[in-house]
């Protein structure tokens, strides 16, 4: 995690006058600890003072991952260990300040305000040629990875040069940055003893893996529900994010997981997640494409290009679309969206080729805010962004997309589509979030084109909206002997302080001061008044108001996507000891409503990891301007909002509920540091630590297991799914709790499982892993290489790449000269010496260029070469060689389905539409099939 740009904060430095001197990096380390969809990292930074001088102030920065959760900070310098305890941000510094003015060693550990993803380390008094050691654990929810069906854990490796100011320190630095040490990176992964974990693999980077066991295992027996990757080089320089893929069975299965803190009485949490399964019609919405074009794009603009002409190939025929190019300034293509016709195809196909990156700076909240403001009102408009993300002003952006989805009434998503090996987290995911959208990642060396379609169908997906989620409790705990349902969102009304009927507790009489104190100083020396010693809570002027009995988080339910994590949270009342029975998840769409309902697990041992990710996803809620306390009204009959009620006050308000979950959770954030000193000795270790989770501690203990790979005391039959989630949402959710799990049917017979599939694959065939192994050696080297991605898809010309025009054919069977197989003439052979070259991907690509904007292809000696057929004799209408691709697609093609899939449901919508009966469909497929096979 060193930085090698000379303008931006790196290293562990300190500043003598102008010059920024650096610590010798001794060791850095980061030990990872995936639990099913959550992930521990502990982050070991040694650092040396080799000068004869004690270093009173030293500063190091290094980035996360978007909304992750700090949760412990211990520091060692020299002898002593200091331990971190979360305090408001302005008492932290005050106390880190205090006792580095006594001469105290110290430790600060807080966010930077311009961006959730860059955490600062302020370490005092460091002693003359000693060693500082410092341990930063924080827990996050991972995200899943479509593509591969998997589990995808993203480590941040440097802070990417980012456009705009950085007011909180000096940012320019000298170009002395001492390059030595570098990284070793150690991932183990664990899940339910029931299920088995099929694979790691990064596409980032070179890693060594390990199945069956962990590196902290002692277990002679392999268990193949464990694994272990690390850096096959061993120590060394990361030049880009380190990003790993876990392939385990059923990870995405909807769950409910109850969780008791351990030192916090009565205290419980609970986490929601699957991953959606569910198909919908789609509508016809605008599009506009926001790509950068900024000078840090440079390296980018390629993979940009070729992600926008998967995007515009694969739109269907209805929608309106539109690109806007933006750096420092922004333009349109068109001044409002135009219908998708082969004219504006080919328009937008042009303005593709005079990409650069050649618009200056960064000026995303611009471009976005000119789109928004650009869009037709009267039909649903998804905004794509594609960008590097290199800025730093990110909270006016947070604001303005919260605003603006909610007076749109859900008609508006903003979907974001990070480019390159720097991209800023905090700005993609902050921007999906707010948005309503989702957001992804396109590294370097990862295939870009099922990123960019699953990001193109959930824009075409319907709107669905009103989400709720009710908690049920079990028959016996009620007193009236029936199910209890709760709706989290009624516990929005709180009881204020002028509300209360409590009589108020008598006010201390303050000491009168004098007008006339002869200790004053001369006018213009007056001393500043001192805080009252009485009150030291910087919000004790602010009107109180009672927590809600439910904290849910978020608060409002994002719009679920197939194949798109979703998690939710809810922190439980304390007073209040039922156990959850199960949760019911609702929602409403133009098709009916949807819902599901998950059981209930409950962890058997302790744990804060849920608590601490809740806490985290509640607090960056109110970073980015929502959360409950917006939507919260008094309990009085006016129904006002707080916001409206407090305006003057309620920022401080939100500031202070955030203050208020990060001290009781132990959390850090954007309002709240870790402060490590000498007095925090003297506090109760276990109210002031962060111990091992619940779910960490029985990790490698011999008993049941949970479908997360933990203990559990008891999990409820399943109940029943209601019958439109069967057919509409969650197809595989019925099968939820049963044994054996069912899978997710398609109706569509040409598509099959993928994940299924893979079972029968070994995985040195995917091209990500090459393995050696033996009874007991499951080692395997994994290349980072991955070939083909982002080479050219032929140089086919332009009219036969996008199609010719022409009436339509009113019969299939039109006899002319058979063009494949037995044609041996001179003209086909360069074309199909050409296409042999070429890899599957580059051949669908190829294929795609040169489909009719329609749906359709006509016959070329190219295409004939790309498909590879063999001999093919009879008709050759458009609706012929159509239906040949569509089948070549789903035979021959089926491991590139993400990249094709909506380009061939375009072409059998123009198959449809040619008046043909499903017996003449039939027979032409299977006419097709015989030149094929």
């Amino acid at each position: 995690m060193s930085y090698t740009h000379p303008h931006y904060l790196c290293g562990c430095g300190y500043w003598v006058g102008a010059t920024r001197h650096y610590l010798n990096r001794v060791r850095l380390d980061a030990h990872t600890t995936i639990l099913s969809s959550t992930s521990r990292t502990t982050l070991k930074q040694i650092f040396s003072n080799p000068s004869s001088n004690v270093i009173q102030d030293c500063l190091y920065t290094f980035p996360l991952f978007d909304g992750v959760s700090v949760v412990a900070f211990t520091c060692r310098i020299g002898s002593r260990l200091l331990r971190g305890v979360v305090k408001e941000r302005s008492q932290a510094k005050a106390t880190f300040d205090q006792a580095v003015s006594r001469g105290e060693t110290a430790g600060y550990l807080g966010q930077l305000a311009e961006a959730s993803d860059v955490l600062c380390t302020c370490l005092g008094n460091i002693p003359a040629n000693g060693e500082v050691h410092v341990d930063i654990t924080y827990v996050g929810e991972l995200k899943h990875d479509a593509e591969a069906d998997g589990i995808r854990f993203t480590l941040p490796t440097h802070i990417a040069p980012r456009y705009g100011s950085l007011v909180s320190f000096r940012s320019k630095v000298e170009s002395n940055v001492r390059e030595d040490g570098g990284i070793k990176i150690t991932v183990d992964a664990s899940v339910a003893e029931g299920s088995f974990i099929r694979g790691i693999q990064s596409p980032s980077h070179p890693i060594a893996v390990t199945m069956g066991s962990t590196s902290t295992s002692d277990d002679v027996e392999v268990a193949m529900h464990k694994a272990s990757a690390t850096l096959s080089l061993g120590s060394t320089e990361l030049g880009n994010d380190f990003v790993l893929i876990l392939l385990n069975k059923d990870v995405g299965t909807p769950k409910a997981i109850l969780e008791s803190h351990p030192t916090i009485p009565n205290q419980r949490a609970l986490m929601l997640t699957l991953v959606p399964k569910f198909s919908l019609q789609g509508s016809n919405p605008e599009i506009v494409f926001v790509a950068d074009r900024s000078g840090s794009m440079n390296t980018n603009i390629p993979m940009l290009v070729a992600s926008l002409k998967v995007f515009l190939k694969s739109l269907p025929v209805g929608v309106r679309f539109n690109i806007c190019s933006f750096g420092s300034q922004h333009s349109f293509l068109w001044p409002k969206s135009k219908p998708y016709s082969r004219e504006t195809l080919n328009e937008a196909l042009d303005h593709l080729e005079t990409f650069g990156a050649d618009y200056g700076g960064t000026e995303t909240f611009a471009a976005l805010k000119a789109t928004i403001e650009n869009r037709y009102t009267d039909i649903p408009c998804e905004v794509m962004l594609l960008t590097d993300g290199d800025i730093w002003s990110q909270e006016e952006l947070f604001r303005y997309l919260n605003d603006e989805v909610k007076k749109s009434k859900s008609s508006l998503r903003v979907f974001a589509l990070g480019i390159g090996d720097g991209v800023s987290h905090a700005l993609i995911e902050g921007v999906a979030r707010a948005g309503n959208g989702f957001a992804q990642t396109l590294n370097h060396n990862e295939k870009l084109d099922s990123k960019v379609i699953r990001m193109l169908k959930g824009g075409l997906s319907p709107h669905t909206t009103d989400y709720s989620l009710e908690v049920n409790y079990r028959h016996e705990e009620t007193d009236e002997g029936f199910e209890m349902v709760e709706k989290v969102t009624d516990a929005l009304k709180v009881m204020l302080s002028e509300e209360k009927s409590a009589a108020k507790p008598e006010v201390k009489q303050k000491k009168p001061v004098s007008f006339f104190d002869s200790a004053s100083g001369p006018a213009g020396q007056e001393k500043p008044p001192s805080a009252d010693n009485d009150n030291t809570d910087p919000f004790s002027h602010l009107p109180a108001i009672s927590v809600p009995k439910f904290i849910q988080t978020p608060q409002d339910i994002p719009p679920l996507y197939p194949y798109s994590r979703t998690s939710v949270y809810l922190l439980l009342p304390g007073d209040d000891q039922r156990t959850p029975r199960s949760v019911t998840l609702r929602a409403k769409s133009e098709h009916g409503p949807l819902e599901l309902e998950i059981p209930v697990e409950e962890l058997s041992t302790p744990g804060q990891t849920i608590h601490q990710l809740a806490a985290r996803k509640a607090i960056l809620e109110l970073e980015e301007h929502r959360g409950w306390i917006y939507e919260a009204k008094g309990a009085d009959d006016t129904g006002t909002l707080l916001k409206d009620r407090y305006p003057s006050r309620f920022d401080e308000m939100v500031r202070r509920e955030a203050v208020r979950i990060g001290v009781r959770f132990q959390v850090g954030s954007k309002w709240l540091s870790f402060v490590a000193v000498q007095a925090n000795d003297r506090v109760d270790a276990a109210a002031t630590t962060t111990s091992s989770s619940g779910l960490e501690a029985e990790v490698d203990k011999d008993r049941k297991h949970d479908s997360m790979g933990f203990g559990f005391v008891h999990v409820e039959p399943p109940p029943t799914i209601a019958p439109c989630i069967t057919d509409i949402l969650f197809p595989s959710a019925a099968g939820v709790a049963s044994s054996p799990p069912m899978t997710f049917q398609n109706k569509n017979p040409r598509t099959r499982s993928r994940a299924a599939e893979s079972y029968a694959v070994p995985l040195a065939q995917s091209g990500l892993m090459s393995s050696r192994s033996s009874a007991y050696d499951h080692s395997m080297a994994v290349p980072s290489h991955a070939g083909g991605l982002f080479n050219a898809v032929g140089s086919t010309d332009r009219a036969g790449a996008r199609g010719g025009g022409g009436p339509k054919k009113k019969s299939v069977r039109e006899g002319v000269p058979s063009w494949a197989g037995d044609d041996d003439s001179a003209s086909a052979e360069p074309a199909a010496a050409a296409a042999a070259a070429k890899t599957d991907n580059e051949k669908v690509h190829a294929v795609i260029e040169m489909q009719d904007f329609e749906g359709w292809w006509q016959h070329s000696e190219a295409l004939a070469a790309l498909l590879g057929a063999r001999r093919i004799v009879g008709a050759r209408s458009k609706e012929w060689v159509t239906m040949l691709v569509v089948k070549w697609f789903e035979v021959r093609m089926r491991d590139e389905e993400e990249v094709w899939e909506l380009v061939a449901d375009k072409a059998r919508a123009w198959l449809q539409e040619q008046v043909m009966g499903d017996e003449e469909m039939k027979r032409l497929e299977d006419e097709v099939v015989e030149c094929i096979e």
